[in-house]
């Protein structure tokens, strides 16, 4: 009887070690590394939309719009941060490649991608970009996502899906510092837990010249994708006007950021019909 309990004791200690084992998550290639650069980070383009050097330029005729100076390099070229930390998704993912890239040995390789996220960026109309850490011996693919501080096996990241793969970004290859956009495009500017905030110009009631044309921030749902304007600032036959879901705006952003957003694109107003005509 002795002997059969103590049996039947070994069995359970083999089976909770087994288990804890299985419980155990697995590492992942430079793990560490990886969240020690991604952690501090923050998607953000307000601190970005505050600098004063940062301006906006609309070409009536070309029906498109350009924020200048968005992007900034150091002497070396690398692309730096507001805050060391701040940034939209483009350059979240080239901060952590230029971290990382110097870290990984031969055996992986670096790249950036393009892809669909589930909550946020639809494949048909996405720009979100992310890293690919590839193991090359064992062919498997692990991604990184700085704006959402995720690392993982991409097979077990299902909300996400790849659209094309890229060595580098254009903007970082030619050092561009502006960014440009066709009319009623937007382009993401803050993620506040469940809500994306995206900026964009648009014509008004068909027109658009420097007397009819709206600087929008609307505010989208995760998963989503119809969005809803809650400050809206432009011209009108003329006339200026201003309108802002308080309610909603205040639920969102803090007052200070709130401040900043407001008194940039009242600057930008006051400016367009002189840089326009």
């Amino acid at each position: 009887m002795k002997y059969l309990l103590l049996l039947f004791s070994a069995f359970l200690l083999t089976l909770s070690a087994d288990q804890s084992i299985a419980d155990t998550p697995k590492l992942l290639p430079y793990q560490e590394e990886v969240h020690k650069i991604i952690d501090p980070l923050q998607y953000s383009g307000v601190p970005v939309i505050a600098r004063p050097d940062v301006t906006l330029r609309i070409d009536f005729k070309q029906r498109s719009w350009t924020l200048r100076n968005v992007h900034e390099y150091d002497a070396k070229g690398n692309i730096l941060l507001d805050d060391n930390r701040f940034g939209l998704c483009a350059e979240l993912a080239t901060f952590v490649f230029e971290k990382l890239k110097p870290l990984i040995s031969d055996d992986y390789d670096l790249k950036f991608a393009m892809v669909g996220e589930t909550g946020f960026f639809s494949s048909g109309q996405s720009n979100h970009i992310v890293l690919l850490l590839v193991d090359k011996l064992n062919k498997q693919l692990f991604l990184i996502d700085p704006s959402f501080h995720k690392f993982a096996s991409l097979k077990d990241l299902p909300e996400y899906n790849i659209i094309n793969i890229q060595d580098t970004l254009s903007f970082v290859r030619d050092q561009s510092h502006d960014v440009s956009f066709s009319l009623d495009q937007a382009i993401p500017l803050d993620i506040r837990g469940d809500v994306l905030l995206s900026f964009s110009v648009t014509s008004v009631d068909g027109k658009f010249d420097p007397d009819n044309f709206i600087l929008a921030i609307s505010a989208s749902e995760r998963y989503k994708f119809g969005g809803r304007d809650i400050l809206v600032i432009g011209r009108r036959n003329k006339q200026f006007q201003d309108i802002m879901d308080n309610h909603l705006m205040t639920q969102i952003l803090p007052d200070a950021e709130i401040k900043i957003l407001l008194s940039k694109l009242k600057f930008w107003i006051m400016q367009m019909p002189q840089e326009a005509r």
